[in-house]
């Protein structure tokens, strides 16, 4: 079964709304409103499509795992460009189980989402600048073979007023992502080539582009 990203996202996007609360010896999942930062991820990946491991993942054993769902590794110890749905693993390999590791889901170019402990009032699911994870403990970078699916909400004709493939300018006036995340200005008034296209109900929107280079979802009304 192929993993859609965007499902896995948007699970997070969920638990981050649901204010779960970060915790290593709960569920880990957030089922139970707490969850850690491999679990989280693993169970997001889990609803997407990917196999059961038969236990809750930590860190250190998601690398073969992910290898097995047709992840592949694509960057170690390196700087990388990084994409929507990257899933990045810190820690050294083989001793990053528990504390001594982390994980997080690309959701553009600079943001990740993940769940994490940042202090006692602050811990659960964030979305941060990928700049601030703990790269001083080693990282590797894993990739769908083949960019990601992005399901079967996929549209090719219809009202949609861009078609995959044209070229498109992100309108200065956009504030957010369809996905809820901030845009940032430097993604602004560039041109971008769509690669998808899906129908949404949202705001003044029927329809919403994924956009190359920023690997991101754009409604409709913020493309010119």
């Amino acid at each position: 079964m192929a993993i859609n990203i965007e499902t896995a996202i948007n699970n997070m996007y969920a638990l981050k709304n649901r204010g779960i609360r970060y915790s290593m010896t709960g569920s880990r999942t957030g089922v139970d409103g707490t969850g850690d930062c491999s679990g989280t991820i693993y169970d997001s990946l889990r609803k997407a499509g990917a196999s059961n491991a038969g236990w809750v993942l930590n860190t250190d054993s998601m690398h073969s795992w992910l290898i097995k769902n047709g992840f592949e590794l694509i960057a170690e110890n390196r700087e990388w460009p990084m994409k929507r749905g990257d899933i990045v693993i810190l820690g050294k390999k083989g001793a990053s189980g528990g504390a001594a590791g982390h994980v997080f889901l690309a959701v553009d170019g600079t943001n990740a989402i993940h769940c994490t402990w940042k202090n006692a009032s602050e811990n659960g699911v964030y979305v941060d600048n990928e700049a601030t994870m703990p790269y001083s403990m080693g990282w590797y970078v894993y990739r769908l073979k083949g960019g990601f699916s992005v399901g079967s909400s996929n549209v090719t004709n219809g009202g949609a007023k861009f078609a995959k493939g044209q070229s498109v300018t992100l309108l200065n006036r956009a504030t957010h992502y369809q996905t809820g995340q901030s845009i940032a200005s430097f993604a602004k008034n560039r041109k971008y080539t769509i690669l998808e296209v899906k129908s949404v109900n949202q705001s003044n929107s029927k329809y919403a582009y994924l956009l190359s280079g920023i690997m991101s979802w754009v409604l409709e009304q913020d493309l010119g």
